[in-house]
């Protein structure tokens, strides 16, 4: 069985303007023709004439209503959308203070961390230093701090661009960042590799001589 299609054309718009002339030409004919048969002395059915105005009449007033319905249909249409652009705006509000939220949280919680890393390099260089080692320039509070830095705006530069307000990211050439290691590694593996020499020596069983 073939189904009808339906579509979602928009409906045709009455021409009544051309109606309109068409029912005033149709009006005016008439009564030149009344007024033939009157010069003619011939017979007229003045009833036409009725019609005919009736029917001007009746073309001028569904104008008026046509016009009417469009502009309630336009109001309702852009009440419907305020209402929506509305419930956007609260959504994305929503949306938008659970980002400060996370973002605040997220920033602590970064504080903590690299207070942790500061702290606990400071602790290294100063065990080592304990052992009668020198303290490796890889836990050199400067340089972690500067890889640190290196690594957060890799993360971050695709986001914010080379600045955020007052922050500035130093932007990553090619592979490699500044202190040489590989945007390819994570910040944890990047690290372990650059402190690797300088650890080893105080942790593989060889370099343990007690």
């Amino acid at each position: 069985m073939t189904e009808a299609l339906t579509t979602d054309a928009a409906p045709v718009v009455p021409d009544w303007e051309g109606r309109q002339r068409i029912a005033a030409d149709r009006l005016d004919e008439l009564r030149r023709e009344r007024g033939v048969a009157k010069l003619e002395g011939k017979a007229f059915d003045s009833r036409q004439i009725v019609e005919a105005e009736a029917d001007l009449d009746a073309i001028a007033a569904a104008q008026v209503e046509a016009e009417r319905r469009r502009r309630e249909e336009q109001e309702a249409t852009a009440r419907a959308r305020r209402v929506e652009l509305r419930a956007h705006i609260i959504e994305v509000l929503d949306a938008r203070s659970k980002a400060i939220t996370e973002a605040e949280l997220a920033v602590y919680k970064l504080a903590s961390a690299l207070e942790q890393l500061l702290a606990t390099s400071k602790d290294v260089s100063r065990t080592m230093q304990a052992l009668g080692l020198n303290a490796p320039m890889s836990m050199d509070e400067n340089g972690v701090k500067l890889r640190a830095s290196l690594r957060m705006a890799a993360i971050l530069g695709p986001v914010c661009g080379s600045s955020f307000g007052r922050i500035s990211f130093p932007v990553a050439r090619g592979p490699h960042l500044a202190d040489g290691t590989s945007l390819l590694d994570s910040w944890h593996d990047s690290d372990a590799l650059k402190i690797a020499s300088d650890i080893s020596k105080v942790i593989t069983p060889e370099n343990n001589h007690e």
